[in-house]
Protein backbone atom coordinates (compact mmCIF):
# COMPACT_ATOMS: atom_id res chain seq x y z
CA UNK A 1 0.00 0.00 0.00
CA UNK A 2 1.18 3.64 -0.87
CA UNK A 3 1.73 5.69 2.17
CA UNK A 4 3.47 9.06 2.84
CA UNK A 5 6.49 9.22 5.34
CA UNK A 6 6.31 12.51 7.17
CA UNK A 7 10.02 11.83 7.63
CA UNK A 8 10.27 12.97 4.29
CA UNK A 9 9.66 16.25 3.84
CA UNK A 10 9.47 18.23 0.48
CA UNK A 11 12.04 19.85 0.99
CA UNK A 12 14.58 17.06 0.98
CA UNK A 13 12.78 15.41 -2.21
CA UNK A 14 13.44 18.82 -4.15
CA UNK A 15 16.56 18.41 -6.87
CA UNK A 16 18.83 21.15 -7.19
CA UNK A 17 20.48 21.39 -10.36
CA UNK A 18 23.56 24.38 -11.76
CA UNK A 19 21.65 25.76 -14.65
CA UNK A 20 21.11 28.99 -16.91
CA UNK A 21 17.69 29.03 -17.42
CA UNK A 22 17.30 31.77 -15.27
CA UNK A 23 20.03 33.47 -17.05
CA UNK A 24 17.31 35.61 -19.30
CA UNK A 25 14.91 36.54 -16.57
CA UNK A 26 17.21 36.86 -13.14
CA UNK A 27 14.20 37.85 -11.49
CA UNK A 28 12.04 35.16 -12.35
CA UNK A 29 10.13 33.01 -9.86
CA UNK A 30 9.07 29.74 -11.88
CA UNK A 31 9.90 28.64 -15.53
CA UNK A 32 7.45 26.26 -17.20
CA UNK A 33 7.37 24.39 -20.05
CA UNK A 34 8.72 20.90 -22.17
CA UNK A 35 11.41 19.36 -20.78
CA UNK A 36 11.52 16.07 -23.08
CA UNK A 37 10.28 14.71 -25.53
CA UNK A 38 10.55 10.87 -26.95
CA UNK A 39 12.80 10.46 -23.57
CA UNK A 40 15.20 13.19 -25.35
CA UNK A 41 15.52 16.36 -23.64
CA UNK A 42 15.24 19.42 -24.89
CA UNK A 43 18.91 20.98 -25.77
CA UNK A 44 20.07 22.97 -22.78
CA UNK A 45 17.94 21.26 -20.41
CA UNK A 46 19.47 17.65 -20.03
CA UNK A 47 20.85 18.14 -16.52
CA UNK A 48 17.17 19.09 -15.24
CA UNK A 49 15.67 15.82 -17.44
CA UNK A 50 18.16 13.96 -15.26
CA UNK A 51 16.71 15.66 -12.33
CA UNK A 52 13.43 15.23 -12.59
CA UNK A 53 14.09 11.42 -12.59
CA UNK A 54 15.41 11.96 -8.78
CA UNK A 55 12.50 13.98 -7.74
CA UNK A 56 9.94 11.09 -9.53
CA UNK A 57 12.25 8.50 -7.26
CA UNK A 58 12.50 10.11 -4.21
CA UNK A 59 8.51 11.38 -4.22
CA UNK A 60 7.31 7.66 -5.26
CA UNK A 61 9.68 5.09 -3.60
CA UNK A 62 10.77 7.44 -0.66
CA UNK A 63 8.02 9.42 0.13
CA UNK A 64 4.90 8.22 -0.62
CA UNK A 65 5.90 4.36 -1.56
CA UNK A 66 3.65 4.38 -4.81
CA UNK A 67 6.75 2.48 -6.31
CA UNK A 68 9.04 -0.29 -5.22
CA UNK A 69 13.01 -0.43 -5.72
CA UNK A 70 12.78 -2.83 -7.56
CA UNK A 71 11.46 -0.65 -10.66
CA UNK A 72 14.05 1.07 -10.22
CA UNK A 73 17.28 1.80 -12.84
CA UNK A 74 20.35 0.57 -11.95
CA UNK A 75 20.89 4.52 -11.97
CA UNK A 76 18.61 4.72 -8.93
CA UNK A 77 15.99 6.50 -11.58
CA UNK A 78 12.58 4.87 -12.14
CA UNK A 79 12.67 5.80 -16.36
CA UNK A 80 10.81 3.30 -17.84
CA UNK A 81 9.70 2.24 -21.49
CA UNK A 82 6.76 4.74 -21.71
CA UNK A 83 9.29 7.84 -21.63
CA UNK A 84 9.98 7.23 -24.54
CA UNK A 85 6.83 8.04 -26.27
CA UNK A 86 5.90 11.06 -23.49
CA UNK A 87 6.01 14.67 -23.17
CA UNK A 88 7.54 15.34 -20.27
CA UNK A 89 6.76 19.08 -18.64
CA UNK A 90 8.91 21.07 -15.86
CA UNK A 91 8.24 23.77 -13.32
CA UNK A 92 11.59 25.02 -12.52
CA UNK A 93 12.24 27.76 -9.25
CA UNK A 94 14.77 30.41 -9.45
CA UNK A 95 16.13 29.44 -5.68
CA UNK A 96 19.35 30.64 -3.52
CA UNK A 97 20.59 27.19 -3.43
CA UNK A 98 20.21 26.74 -7.57
CA UNK A 99 17.49 25.94 -9.98
CA UNK A 100 14.99 24.03 -8.08
CA UNK A 101 13.20 20.85 -9.74
CA UNK A 102 9.72 21.37 -8.17
CA UNK A 103 7.26 20.09 -10.74
CA UNK A 104 7.15 17.24 -13.29
CA UNK A 105 4.65 15.29 -15.34
CA UNK A 106 4.04 13.64 -18.75
CA UNK A 107 1.73 12.77 -21.53
CA UNK A 108 2.04 9.63 -22.81
CA UNK A 109 0.82 9.78 -26.50
CA UNK A 110 -0.75 5.61 -27.85
CA UNK A 111 1.27 6.62 -30.85
CA UNK A 112 1.30 5.14 -34.16
CA UNK A 113 2.96 2.02 -34.86
CA UNK A 114 6.67 2.54 -36.44
CA UNK A 115 8.44 -0.17 -38.24
CA UNK A 116 11.17 -1.87 -35.87
CA UNK A 117 9.48 -0.11 -32.96
CA UNK A 118 7.42 -2.03 -30.45
CA UNK A 119 6.15 0.47 -28.06
CA UNK A 120 4.48 3.24 -30.09
CA UNK A 121 0.81 2.10 -31.17
CA UNK A 122 0.53 0.04 -28.42
CA UNK A 123 -2.09 0.35 -25.65
CA UNK A 124 -1.37 2.75 -23.15
CA UNK A 125 -0.73 1.46 -19.55
CA UNK A 126 -4.40 2.60 -18.56
CA UNK A 127 -5.84 0.53 -21.64
CA UNK A 128 -3.60 -2.59 -19.83
CA UNK A 129 -4.54 -1.95 -16.36
CA UNK A 130 -7.76 -1.39 -16.65
CA UNK A 131 -9.40 -3.53 -19.56
CA UNK A 132 -12.80 -3.46 -18.34
CA UNK A 133 -13.03 0.22 -19.56
CA UNK A 134 -12.11 0.23 -23.11
CA UNK A 135 -14.80 -2.73 -24.24
CA UNK A 136 -15.56 -0.80 -27.27
CA UNK A 137 -12.26 -1.07 -28.31
CA UNK A 138 -8.48 0.05 -28.73
CA UNK A 139 -7.64 3.75 -28.10
CA UNK A 140 -6.66 5.94 -31.36
CA UNK A 141 -2.96 6.86 -32.11
CA UNK A 142 -4.17 10.28 -29.94
CA UNK A 143 -4.96 9.52 -26.99
CA UNK A 144 -3.12 10.00 -24.27
CA UNK A 145 -2.18 9.25 -20.48
CA UNK A 146 -1.20 11.63 -18.12
CA UNK A 147 1.01 10.25 -15.41
CA UNK A 148 3.76 10.87 -13.03
CA UNK A 149 2.38 14.03 -11.71
CA UNK A 150 4.32 16.00 -9.03
CA UNK A 151 4.35 19.13 -7.39
CA UNK A 152 6.99 19.60 -4.40
CA UNK A 153 7.05 22.67 -2.19
CA UNK A 154 7.18 23.83 1.22
CA UNK A 155 4.70 26.14 1.31
CA UNK A 156 1.27 24.69 0.51
CA UNK A 157 -0.01 27.79 -1.50
CA UNK A 158 2.92 27.26 -4.16
CA UNK A 159 2.60 23.60 -4.43
CA UNK A 160 -1.24 24.14 -5.22
CA UNK A 161 0.00 26.97 -8.02
CA UNK A 162 3.09 24.48 -9.56
CA UNK A 163 0.31 21.81 -9.55
CA UNK A 164 -2.18 23.83 -11.38
CA UNK A 165 0.35 25.05 -14.31
CA UNK A 166 1.21 21.58 -14.44
CA UNK A 167 -2.63 20.91 -15.84
CA UNK A 168 -1.95 24.10 -18.01
CA UNK A 169 1.11 22.91 -20.00
CA UNK A 170 -0.25 19.72 -20.52
CA UNK A 171 -4.25 21.05 -21.77
CA UNK A 172 -1.87 23.87 -23.63
CA UNK A 173 0.17 20.98 -25.65
CA UNK A 174 -2.63 18.48 -26.01
CA UNK A 175 -4.50 21.44 -27.70
CA UNK A 176 -1.16 23.13 -30.04
CA UNK A 177 -0.70 19.38 -31.05
CA UNK A 178 -4.04 17.92 -32.27
CA UNK A 179 -4.00 15.35 -29.31
CA UNK A 180 -7.23 13.74 -28.21
CA UNK A 181 -8.32 11.82 -25.53
CA UNK A 182 -7.09 12.16 -22.29
CA UNK A 183 -7.12 9.48 -19.43
CA UNK A 184 -5.16 8.84 -15.98
CA UNK A 185 -4.99 6.05 -13.38
CA UNK A 186 -5.12 8.18 -10.09
CA UNK A 187 -5.80 6.95 -6.47
CA UNK A 188 -9.21 7.69 -4.91
CA UNK A 189 -8.67 10.44 -2.53
CA UNK A 190 -6.65 12.32 -5.69
CA UNK A 191 -9.88 11.91 -7.50
CA UNK A 192 -11.76 13.69 -4.86
CA UNK A 193 -7.93 16.82 -4.91
CA UNK A 194 -8.69 16.62 -9.14
CA UNK A 195 -12.16 17.19 -9.28
CA UNK A 196 -11.49 20.54 -7.61
CA UNK A 197 -8.93 21.33 -10.51
CA UNK A 198 -10.23 20.19 -13.77
CA UNK A 199 -13.21 18.05 -15.06
CA UNK A 200 -12.47 14.29 -15.07
CA UNK A 201 -15.50 11.31 -15.17
CA UNK A 202 -14.93 8.01 -13.27
CA UNK A 203 -14.69 5.05 -16.18
CA UNK A 204 -14.67 2.39 -13.91
CA UNK A 205 -14.45 0.85 -10.48
CA UNK A 206 -11.77 1.02 -8.01
CA UNK A 207 -8.95 -2.24 -8.45
CA UNK A 208 -6.07 -2.51 -6.22
CA UNK A 209 -2.99 -2.10 -9.46
CA UNK A 210 -0.06 -4.25 -8.02
CA UNK A 211 2.53 -2.39 -10.62
CA UNK A 212 1.47 0.44 -8.64
CA UNK A 213 1.15 -0.87 -5.06
CA UNK A 214 -2.17 0.72 -3.92
CA UNK A 215 -5.98 0.73 -4.96
CA UNK A 216 -6.29 3.16 -8.42
CA UNK A 217 -9.62 4.07 -10.40
CA UNK A 218 -8.96 4.96 -14.50
CA UNK A 219 -10.81 8.36 -15.13
CA UNK A 220 -10.89 10.30 -18.44
CA UNK A 221 -10.31 14.27 -18.53
CA UNK A 222 -12.35 16.45 -20.00
CA UNK A 223 -9.82 18.80 -22.28
CA UNK A 224 -11.71 21.51 -23.37
CA UNK A 225 -13.64 21.66 -19.76
CA UNK A 226 -10.35 21.49 -17.97
CA UNK A 227 -9.13 24.26 -20.70
CA UNK A 228 -11.59 26.34 -19.54
CA UNK A 229 -11.21 25.71 -15.51
CA UNK A 230 -7.70 26.57 -15.87
CA UNK A 231 -7.60 29.17 -18.12
CA UNK A 232 -10.57 31.04 -15.48
CA UNK A 233 -7.60 30.23 -12.70
CA UNK A 234 -4.60 31.04 -14.52
CA UNK A 235 -5.76 34.04 -16.45
CA UNK A 236 -4.27 33.77 -20.17
CA UNK A 237 -1.50 31.34 -19.12
CA UNK A 238 -2.81 28.74 -21.48
CA UNK A 239 -3.02 30.98 -24.26
CA UNK A 240 0.55 32.17 -23.45
CA UNK A 241 1.71 28.65 -23.44
CA UNK A 242 0.23 28.02 -26.70
CA UNK A 243 2.15 31.02 -28.10
CA UNK A 244 5.64 30.39 -26.63
CA UNK A 245 5.81 26.44 -27.23
CA UNK A 246 8.49 25.34 -27.62
CA UNK A 247 10.60 28.40 -25.04
CA UNK A 248 9.78 28.13 -21.46
CA UNK A 249 7.76 30.39 -20.08
CA UNK A 250 8.20 32.71 -17.03
CA UNK A 251 6.32 33.33 -14.18
CA UNK A 252 6.38 35.22 -10.95
CA UNK A 253 8.95 37.33 -9.12
CA UNK A 254 11.51 36.56 -6.24
CA UNK A 255 11.45 38.04 -3.14
CA UNK A 256 12.24 41.87 -2.98
CA UNK A 257 14.58 40.90 -0.12
CA UNK A 258 16.65 38.55 -2.28
CA UNK A 259 16.30 41.29 -5.50
CA UNK A 260 17.67 43.90 -3.22
CA UNK A 261 20.41 42.12 -1.59
CA UNK A 262 21.76 40.94 -5.31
Amino acid sequence: MSHVDQTVTNDAVIPVVSSTVFDSSPNSRLALGVLAIDGVAVPGLEAEYMAHFHLRRRVYVDQTGQLSEKDLLPDGTDRDADDSRSITFCVLENHPDGTRVVGVSRLIVRGEPRPGDSLHGTPLPVEEFCRDAFADGPLPWNAVEVSRVIARHQKAAVQDTIQWYLFALMLAYVTNHGLGRAFAIIEPWLERRLRSIITIDRIGDVRFIEHYLDYNVPIEIDVASSTATVTGRTSDLVEHLLESEPSLVFVGRIPSARTSAA
